[in-house]
């Protein structure tokens, strides 16, 4: 077919219907053609050949691109791109594959058309063309994000799952085998201590020493195995709590007497500062052998991240919250050791988080930053909010040549009775 001469200032004004019949009347020329490029150069992954599209599905897709074009009306063709883009991403391909199927679909077009067409009418359908074939291209560029992202947001929701199925999987382990071992563990401890009253003999200094280091293990399994408990109760939101009037400045005489032979094995002192007026005078309602357990872990941990001949300050004082809130005590456990590193601040508070390498982890109580099983200080968080309190950690940083020191503050309500269940600080 020819075409007639105008000025190329005043190219042919080509609507879209006449274009898409066009296209219509040259399948053979245009649409068989670009599905022989397409299936000729098929993608790869990992070195061999991806299944490129059906040449039906790329046939339906041409179809309603014609269609499209006469009627005015593009839902269709956009369906078929957005089942290229879907088909694609599920074979492997890249974007860029995908797109070059619409570019070489623009090519062979653009070769049909100058071999039958001169060049005003050439410029007059391509500039048609383009415009709906750009389109084209950022639509499947679209789909295809929108799969990607899909599949992302899948993966994630599968990792999650499978994250909390072992999450629960290991905080019913760990509850079981607590509470298997705290049988033979508590027998062990009678046993010793039969030894100890009526078996070994006081002048006999090696076999009192051995009866004395096996009660002595035996109480530090009995520990692990009691923190152990109380890490799956916290998870499982179980932790009961009885509550009674405490003495909070009785709890930390009892946790500083028991830890009277830590402290002087590293020559460490324990201060602890007088209550103010404002509560002393004060009833706190709270678990005492839970605040125990909780300020056991955290005045060890201070002791343990000191070095030898450091020193340890246990501080209180009321905070107001405002008008008509109950106030709260805030507790600060303060040490001159080593501090800690600003990423760490939060993460020391989650189970089995030890801050030190587990390469060199090495179990001790009172041994300069031995390492433990990663339970105190979760058990700890555990218990102050379960108490309806908040706890959190700061440091300038970690030193161990200028000691920086670390303070762990606790608040606690201030309540003159026992309080409703799961009840929260709102801080």
């Amino acid at each position: 077919m020819s075409d007639r001469v105008t000025s190329p200032l005043r190219p042919p004004r080509i609507k879209q219907p006449e274009l898409g019949r066009w296209l219509e009347s040259r399948t053979g020329a245009v649409c068989d053609l670009w599905i022989a490029r397409v299936h000729a150069y098929p993608p790869t992954s990992s070195g061999r050949p991806l299944k490129p599209p059906s040449g039906a599905q790329l046939r339906r897709t041409y179809t309603a691109l014609c269609d499209s074009l006469k009627s005015g009306r593009f839902t269709a063709f956009d369906d078929e791109l957005a089942q290229l883009a879907r088909d694609g991403f599920q074979t492997g391909y890249r974007l860029s594959d995908l797109l070059y199927m619409i570019v070489a679909l623009q090519d062979q077009t653009w070769q049909a058309i100058t071999a039958e067409f001169l060049p005003e009418r050439v410029a007059a359908y391509m500039q048609g063309l383009d415009n709906v074939l750009s389109m084209a291209l950022t639509h499947i560029a679209r789909v295809f994000h929108d799969e990607i992202q899909a599949g992302v947001a899948g993966e994630l929701e599968r990792a999650q799952w499978r994250l909390a199925q072992l999450d629960r999987a290991k905080s019913n382990f760990i509850s079981i085998a607590a509470h298997e071992l705290r049988t033979p563990i508590t027998l062990i401890q009678g046993y010793s201590d039969i030894l100890i009253q009526d078996f070994v003999d006081p002048a006999d200094a090696q076999a009192a020493a051995v009866a004395n280091g096996l009660m002595t293990g035996a109480r530090r399994l009995l520990q692990i195995v009691n923190d152990m408990i109380a890490v799956s109760m916290i998870d499982n939101e179980s932790l009961a709590l009885n509550f009674q009037p405490v003495s909070l400045n009785h709890i930390f005489q009892i946790v500083v007497g028991d830890l009277k032979n830590d402290m002087a094995e590293r020559s460490i002192d324990v201060h602890i500062a007088p209550p103010p007026p404002e509560i002393a005078g004060r009833t706190l309602y709270a678990d005492s052998q839970r605040l125990y357990d909780a300020f056991m872990h955290l005045v060890g941990n201070s002791i343990k991240y000191t070095p030898n001949g450091g020193h340890v300050r246990i501080e209180t004082r009321l905070l107001s919250l405002g008008s008509g809130e109950e106030p709260v005590i805030q507790i600060a456990v303060a040490d001159d050791g080593i501090g800690i590193a600003p990423e760490n601040r939060e993460r020391i508070f989650e189970k089995f988080s030890g801050t030190t390498d587990a390469l060199r982890h090495s179990s001790g109580r009172t041994k300069f930053k031995g390492g433990g099983p990663g339970l105190g200080l979760a058990v700890a968080k555990g218990v102050v909010e379960a108490h309806g309190g908040k706890i959190w950690v700061e440091s300038p940083g970690y030193d161990e040549v200028k000691r920086p020191g670390t303070t762990v503050y606790v608040l606690l309500p201030m309540r003159a009775a026992p309080p409703s269940p799961r009840h929260r600080l709102n801080l």
